[in-house]
């Protein structure tokens, strides 16, 4: 990929998983209704683990992982990941396989203390890469954007069909843009 195209993929995707998880994180930890709680739950580990793999190159040839941006993010070095390996392992088995291994007992379930663990790993590693990225690089980054205090709250609604709101990488952004 031209570094043109990584610019615009780590905008695009990797800003969106960020703001995901961050926005997620944020109404966990807020109180919520046992089914709103169960939906951020979903999108936190969704975007979790698409953040996991693009650190930890875990993805195919056809996806974008982090080695892709090698050239230029200078001495970055992912952190060790002992501290989460058996919170993904037990997102595995809770979140994204109906499998027989699914946990029933609340204790042996992903807890607020484990959501935190994944998210300080995953906020520190795209921290460090963000950082090493060469100046350049960086000033092409649309960082806001993956700030979930300046996304609007409005209410999406419509009818069904072509017309009707869908899952989108372009939240409408109410904040000011970071200059280039």
């Amino acid at each position: 990929m031209t570094k043109e195209e990584l610019i615009e993929y780590f905008n695009e995707h990797i800003l969106y998983e960020l703001l995901m998880l961050r926005y997620a994180k944020l109404r966990l930890t807020n109180g919520q209704t046992q089914i709103l709680w169960n939906a951020m739950f979903a999108t936190f580990n969704v975007s979790a683990r698409n953040l996991y793999e693009f650190l930890n190159n875990k993805g195919s040839k056809n996806e974008v992982n982090v080695h892709d941006y090698q050239e230029y993010y200078g001495d970055f070095v992912r952190h060790a990941i002992s501290d989460i390996t058996g919170t993904l392992q037990l997102i595995n088995e809770q979140c994204f396989h109906m499998g027989v291994k699914r946990p029933k007992v609340p204790d042996k379930k992903v807890n607020m203390s484990r959501i935190q663990t994944m998210f300080d790993w995953i906020e520190s590693n795209i921290d460090a890469l963000i950082s090493n990225f060469d100046d350049d690089f960086r000033a092409e980054l649309q960082l806001a954007r993956a700030n979930p205090t300046l996304q609007p709250d409005t209410i999406t609604t419509g009818p069904t069909g072509p017309a009707a709101p869908a899952a989108t990488n372009h939240v409408t952004f109410s904040g000011t843009q970071p200059k280039k």
